[in-house]
């Protein structure tokens, strides 16, 4: 796999308050807002995506490929245990497209694309 960029889901309580300690105290800077969330770049291809409580899950580790063949060829190479299959390749409500595993430790983990 080539992650073309690495993505750390963090929910939050107060999304306002976070993401003025993020971008005033930390310096990142913001590079997308949706509903109930924020994306903030921590690095050239890393981000921090601020997001409300939502259902009772962990946040996934996602690693963003480069299109959603990629993603698809990724599924195909990785042929996951059913077990294991957290959510089939397919779009998300944001409208990206991918998939997503039950890695080690339990750790959620999302192979996706935002094109």
């Amino acid at each position: 796999m080539r992650a073309s960029a690495l993505w750390l889901p963090w929910q939050v309580e107060d999304l306002d308050a976070a993401t003025e300690y993020y971008t005033d105290h930390i310096g990142l800077s913001e590079v997308d807002r949706f509903e109930d969330g924020v994306v903030l770049r921590a690095a050239e291809v890393t981000y921090l995506e601020l997001t409300t409580p939502g259902p009772a899950r962990p946040a996934p580790m996602a690693f963003e490929l480069a299109s959603p063949h990629a993603v698809d060829e990724e599924f195909r190479l990785w042929q996951p245990d059913p077990a294991d299959l957290l959510r089939p390749p397919g779009h998300y409500p944001r409208g990206h497209y991918g998939f997503e595993l039950r890695g080690p430790g339990g750790a959620t983990i999302m192979i996706w694309s935002e094109r």
